[in-house]
């Protein structure tokens, strides 16, 4: 495979100083990445990418909109001519966009910081004809806006969207005008029985084929064998029990891959699989084919199609790292050349050209934050195109080590270790890092906070604790009830594993959280108050009675569920009470540091506020004992430049007081 090093013009040199691994600015981890998600016009004739309006530099500049700091660039390749189009005002951000077709984009702005409200606007590639197709706002505690479900790439006018223009609530499908932003309703959510829908499933035809429902503590599938016929009601799953759902649909739509365990129409589980398998399934006979793949440790994560055979060509699934079980031989062949030509990364190849003849290549390891390379598939070229952070050099970032251990009641637990580079990987200070959600999980990769921490010398720690997504459906459901609990003990035992295995030194262990995680390192300071130096709680929740009462409307559908898995607080209430920080706070002997945002709807900011009037009434001093960083024009997470270099700044300081001989 040929690697031409070849710079599109467009791009801004970037001189930088070289840095040691001990003084590396604290602003390369953290300022806005050089250029964002870059992708291919479906005819291969353009290129766009999100960029910084400053251009490929990392400085932190105070400007009259802090969050119009984004900008759409767009590459004509065949003149090698640049556009630069949606430049954001009005304090809103551009985050993200997508080709809607050959020679127009849609791309999303947020209107204000911390809230989910995102409108969807279209331009043409060469700066024309800019619409807002979609408003973005709040309405009666919904966020609403729209979703494309299908580019329809038969029709130059129309995409498909998901909308909750009728009700906020509830979602319905239109054809949305790409160029006038006209609707027109082709599937409405029926509302059945007072249920919720939550995603639609569109064939590749682009006929809209059924949908996935939620009520309590069931959750429906409905489907329809053609566009002109009602969806009928296919399964009904209790929660937490075997389940499945359309992952994509054949060429033939008679034909689909579901993602779950396979359930006959009577309720028997045909194969109980813990792990999510991926099965051919007959919608026309209601009956499950075959079973396509299983892992026995890992759910599939879903099934790519190829937009030139439109067959499948891979399935995907992340272990340790992310892993590809391949279907389409050739498209495998083309993989491996590229691969070949970086050995040390991770490759993934997006934005292929409808023919496949073209791609970028985007190239990443948890060293390497990520470059980006235009791909050729007929010269069988790579051309480099640009670094997402040009001022980061990978060979002076520390490795992600995959690591596992077994939690005091037997459960294996899988997790990430970041050890400084060039240390021996002994008795070093450890920076505990749960993550949030809980229904989440941690990944292998550039973690830009775990490099900042090891670049200060301290080993970084995460670990997916029980209720940690794609460990199959008995990891998830042995967290149920289990805050401050057993998922608690996950975190503890983590740092007891990595203090026997000779890594960390138990007198220099420190915690940080945020969301959940922030939860997490609250439950660690009073669970455990002995074994932390220090803790930062970021936007955590730290009041599980609040947690109940100030629950978002959006979230309103899921609250049966989220008494199994955290509780019920009107027949759970005395143990809810015994695992909520805020009336544990007198055991607090831990220096801690709360930093939250005034916009946070999800952890609201009474949670800190809550904390901190605890902490003063039990003789705690704030900048003695505690601290406090709270922003205005933040919400569940600082997302401003400015913001984050003050956060980060403050918390190198403050890890740097307690962990000694870092």
């Amino acid at each position: 495979m040929k690697k031409t090093l070849f710079l599109f013009t467009f791009l801004i040199t970037v001189s930088l100083d070289a840095h040691s691994n001990e003084n590396i600015p604290l602003q390369h981890f953290f300022c806005d990445s050089a250029m964002t998600s870059g992708s291919l016009s479906p005819d291969g004739k353009y290129f766009a990418s999100m960029v910084p309006a400053s251009g490929a530099k990392c400085a932190i500049e105070e400007i009259d909109d802090p969050q119009a700091a984004r900008v759409l660039l767009v590459i004509d390749l065949e003149t090698n001519t640049p556009t630069v189009l949606s430049g954001t005002r009005g304090k809103s951000r551009l985050t993200g966009f997508t080709w809607i077709s050959d020679t127009r984009i849609a791309f999303y702005r947020q209107p204000e910081a911390g809230l989910d409200a995102y409108s969807m606007w279209a331009i043409n590639a060469d700066g024309t004809k800019p619409k807002e197709l979609v408003p973005g706002k709040w309405e009666d505690g919904y966020p609403t806006g729209a979703n494309i479900l299908d580019r329809m790439k038969d029709d130059d006018k129309h995409i498909l969207v998901s909308y909750n223009k009728r009700r906020p609530k509830y979602t319905d499908v239109y054809k949305l005008n790409i160029f006038s932003g006209k609707l027109t309703m082709v599937a409405k959510d029926p509302v059945i029985d007072g249920q919720t829908s939550l995603g639609w499933a569109v064939d590749q035809q682009g006929v809209v084929r059924g949908y996935v429902a939620v009520k309590g503590l069931n959750s429906y599938l409905y489907h329809r064998n053609d566009e002109d016929s009602d969806f009928e009601l296919l399964r009904t799953f209790k929660f937490q029990e075997p389940s499945f759902g359309p992952a994509a649909y054949s060429y033939d739509p008679r034909y689909i891959y579901m993602r779950g365990q396979a359930v006959a129409a009577d309720g028997t589980v045909i194969d109980d699989s813990d792990t999510d398998a991926l099965w051919l399934y007959d919608a026309y006979e209601d009956k499950f084919i075959e079973k396509i793949y299983e892992n026995d440790r890992y759910d599939v994560g879903g099934i790519a199609i190829s937009s030139k055979t439109e067959e499948p060509a891979f399935i995907a699934y992340y272990g340790d790292k992310p892993e590809k079980i391949w279907i389409d031989k050739d498209l495998e062949q083309v993989y491996a050349s590229i691969e070949a030509s970086f050995p040390n990364d991770e490759v993934s190849i997006g934005g292929w050209t409808e023919n496949e003849d073209k791609a970028i290549i985007t190239t990443w390891s948890d060293t390497n934050p990520g470059e980006m390379y235009y791909y050729d598939r007929n010269k069988g070229s790579i051309a480099f195109i640009a670094k997402s952070r040009p001022w980061i050099n990978k060979e002076d970032m520390s490795p992600m080590l995959p690591i596992s251990f077994t939690a005091r009641d037997g459960l294996l637990v899988n997790g990430y270790l970041t050890v400084p580079k060039n240390s021996d990987g002994k008795n070093l200070p450890l920076i505990v890092n749960p993550h949030g959600g809980p229904n989440a999980r941690d990944y292998w990769g550039y973690n830009p906070e775990h490099q900042f921490l090891a670049s200060r010398g301290y080993a970084v720690l995460s670990m997916n604790f029980r209720g940690s997504t794609g460990y199959g459906r008995n990891h998830v459901k042995m967290a149920n009830g289990q805050w401050g609990r057993k998922m608690q003990d996950d975190v503890t035992d983590s740092v007891n594993w990595a203090v026997e295995q000779g890594i960390a030194d138990p007198d220099n262990v420190c915690i940080y959280g945020a969301s959940y995680g922030g939860y997490a390192v609250m439950a660690g300071i009073t669970k455990t108050p002995k074994m932390y130096k220090c803790a930062v709680n970021y936007v955590g929740v730290t009041d599980m009675g609040l947690l109940f009462s100030k629950m978002p409307k959006v979230w309103e559908i899921w609250e049966e569920q989220q008494k199994i898995e955290i509780g019920d607080y009107d027949n759970d209430k005395e143990y809810l009470d015994a695992v909520s920080p805020i009336n544990l706070v007198d055991r607090i002997e831990t220096p801690l540091y709360i930093v939250h945002g005034v916009r946070d709807w999800r952890v609201p900011i009474q949670h800190a506020q809550k904390l901190r009037r605890e902490l003063e009434k039990n003789g705690k001093v704030e900048g003695e004992d505690f601290w406090w960083m709270v922003k205005t024009d933040e919400g569940h997470g600082f997302y401003k430049e400015a913001n984050k270099m003050e956060l980060y700044s403050e918390l190198e300081e403050f890890f740097g007081r307690y962990l000694k001989d870092s």
